[in-house]
């Protein structure tokens, strides 16, 4: 049989799960998850608490907090934090990958006001953040922000937080263009969109396109068919035989 791991990495125990079963394994997960996973391993392997900001139930922080259980230390809110007691002067603390940029700093300080002795590494991926970074800057000119994205993924859901939250412009996600509603267009001038990492371009282009064309008062204009297949979707494989 064949597993494929998933872009947000898991956990030894799964690895070796996989072993035992003498399965085909296809690895894909992302290289700034490999990477802060492989800091983490380190830390600890030299003494250290990780103490890691991410989202309780995500598949990225099980697989972190699985390369150790009793050193890696999840946190997701202050509550958290409160509840946490670490007696060692060694301690990193590092971060899921796809978190807000500005959440996960505002964490950090607060760990490091009770653990002074805390290094701090951010690990939010490049792409993230300059995902973030824009929406922020282009939601505040918008009159709403359409996020194209899995409603169950983290990086999709937060740049619709920092639409609302930071820009305080309304953000609706959709999955594809049949989503959207056109009520929610109603006296929109402006409309930004943004999509999340994993996201297929063609999805997003779809939308773009979609409200190019949109006109409130003429119904003719509010068709949203899909017209994409697999083949559209997909990227392009190389065959290297």
């Amino acid at each position: 049989g064949t597993v494929i791991f998933t872009a947000h990495g898991v956990s030894d125990e799964v690895v070796q799960k996989a072993h035992d079963k003498s399965l085909y394994i296809i690895n894909a997960t992302c290289k700034y998850v490999h990477k802060t996973n492989d800091y983490i391993k380190e830390k600890v392997n030299h003494g250290y608490d990780v103490i890691y900001i991410g989202k309780k139930n995500h598949p990225e922080p099980e697989g972190a907090i699985g390369k150790n259980k009793d050193k890696v230390h999840l946190i997701e809110t202050l509550e958290d934090l409160d509840k946490l007691h670490i007696d060692n002067n060694k301690i990193v603390i590092t971060n899921q990958t796809t978190m807000s940029y500005w959440d996960v700093e505002q964490l950090a300080k607060e760990i490091q006001k009770r653990y002074p002795q805390a290094k701090f590494t951010n690990e939010i991926c490049n792409a993230t953040q300059v995902r973030q970074e824009a929406v922020l800057k282009k939601a505040i000119h918008a009159d709403v922000t359409i996020v194209v994205g899995d409603p169950l993924s983290n990086n999709s859901n937060k740049l619709a937080y920092i639409s609302e939250t930071m820009a305080h412009t309304k953000a609706y996600m959709v999955e594809t263009v049949e989503d959207i509603n056109p009520e929610w267009l109603k006296d929109c001038k402006t409309v930004a969109v943004t999509s999340g990492a994993s996201t297929p371009t063609a999805i997003t282009n779809e939308v773009i396109q979609f409200l190019e064309q949109f006109d409130y008062h003429d119904p003719s204009t509010h068709i949203r068919k899909s017209n994409l297949t697999f083949e559209n979707i997909l990227p392009f494989i190389r065959n290297n035989k």
